[in-house]
């Protein structure tokens, strides 16, 4: 979802929306924000539709969308983003970074397999 939609959109939007007109916490903060609202509408329509019977999809979706919307903008931009500056900026090399991504396509099923999916 992040890739094929939310990436593309929020690319064009940043420069329109956010621009240079803010830096440091305020600019994350926005460029988290603006990816969390193109993505989390998605995701909460996947969601709504997967759990809930055509009847109740608006009711669910709603209520999905209220739900994940705080949460995923909060662990954004508090636990995943810092995890993931901090393993790349201060552990992984770029060869590194290739090498465990060939490692992770070659082991993918078998991962797959241990998170039950």
């Amino acid at each position: 979802m992040r890739v094929y939609i939310g990436t593309p959109l929020a690319g064009l939007l940043v420069p329109k929306l956010i621009g240079n007109r803010l830096r440091g916490f305020a600019r994350g903060a926005a460029t988290t924000a603006l990816n969390v609202c193109v993505t989390s509408p998605f995701t909460s329509a996947a969601v709504a539709l997967l759990f809930t019977d055509v009847d109740d999809f608006a009711n669910t979706y709603v209520t999905a969308l209220a739900a994940t919307m705080p949460m995923t903008m909060v662990a954004s931009y508090l636990i995943i983003g810092p995890a993931v500056k901090l393993l790349f900026n201060n552990r992984i090399s770029p060869a590194g970074g290739l090498q465990a991504l060939r490692d992770l396509q070659q082991h993918a099923a078998s991962l797959m397999r241990l998170f039950g999916m």
